[in-house]
């Protein structure tokens, strides 16, 4: 049987946005090879917080295949398989939810949540994190990095196999309970776990825009474009002008429509640009 650990990182909190993809398989007690891409999801519209997260931007997806592209390859890894991820209803939910999306079907296969498992055995830990667990077990790896974080998930659960003395991992998730079949048909939990990942990843669709600008010196700036509840925006930048005043010039200029500093401008952003500031802006809050 085939034992692989999954993570997502997601562009905003919608499950089908799903960003990067990692994968970390386990043979013979170890892991043995990996698996990591970027994806390019079906909009451009990353979410202020997902990138503070992981660091993936709008750019940097724009040659990276889709999620169907990397299914086709990636598939047969799944059938009959017992995947592993930690938080597995929020990985489920992406992998359910974005295949439905792009008409894909899903093999039959069975996860097992390594944040269950820490639960199960480890109660004493104050933080059942991957970091935290990573941390605990002296794992080194690059958080909200998909493959790293795929790794990582993978060498917590052998520290799960040592500990409570099983075979290996499928004898674990048989014995301890917590392997739950995963098909197509299986809808996500509605208001579960995966839920409030969602929330916690990202922020409110409507209204919210996050892109680079170049300063003078080409230096990159974060802006963050808000509608308010009224139809009014904020705009946010991180430049140090920003600091000490109540606007600067990069938000100056896209009031004014010029659109010359953007960075990685593409149709799908500028067509954002150009419907935001159709409504009154003001300056940060």
């Amino acid at each position: 049987m085939t034992v692989v650990a999954l993570d997502f990182e997601t562009a905003n909190q919608s499950p089908v946005s799903a960003c990067a993809i990692g994968l970390a398989f386990v043979e013979g007690g170890a892991v043995t090879r990996r698996f990591h891409t970027l994806i390019r999801p079906p909009e451009l519209r990353f979410d202020w917080g997902n990138i503070r997260v992981h660091g993936i931007r709008p750019e940097d997806v724009l040659d990276a295949p889709s999620f169907a592209d990397v299914w086709r390859e990636i598939a047969p890894v799944f059938d009959g398989a017992l995947v592993l991820a930690h938080n597995a209803s929020f990985d489920m939910t992406v992998l359910k939810r974005t295949a439905a999306h792009h008409g894909l079907a899903l093999p039959e296969f069975r996860s097992f949540c390594t944040v269950a498992m820490a639960r199960r055995l480890w109660p004493e830990e104050p933080s059942k994190k991957l970091s935290a667990l990573a941390t605990r077990f002296g794992i080194t790896f690059r958080h909200h990095d998909a493959g790293e974080d795929a790794f990582a998930c993978a060498t917590i659960a052998l520290e799960g196999v040592r500990h409570a003395g099983a075979r290996d991992i499928v004898d674990l998730a048989d014995t301890s309970g917590l392997a739950k079949p995963v098909s197509a048909s299986t809808p996500p939990r509605a208001g579960g776990i995966a839920a409030r990942a969602m929330a916690a990843r990202g922020e409110a669709a409507t209204g919210r825009l996050n892109f680079r600008v170049a300063g003078s010196r080409g230096t990159p700036y974060e802006i963050e474009v808000v509608r308010g509840g009224r139809g009014d925006m904020r705009l946010a930048c991180t430049c140090p002008a920003s600091r000490f005043r109540s606007d600067c010039k990069h938000r100056a200029a896209l009031r004014l429509g010029d659109l010359s500093a953007v960075m990685g401008l593409t149709p799908d952003i500028e067509r954002a640009l150009t419907t935001l500031f159709a409504a009154p802006v003001r300056g940060a809050a």
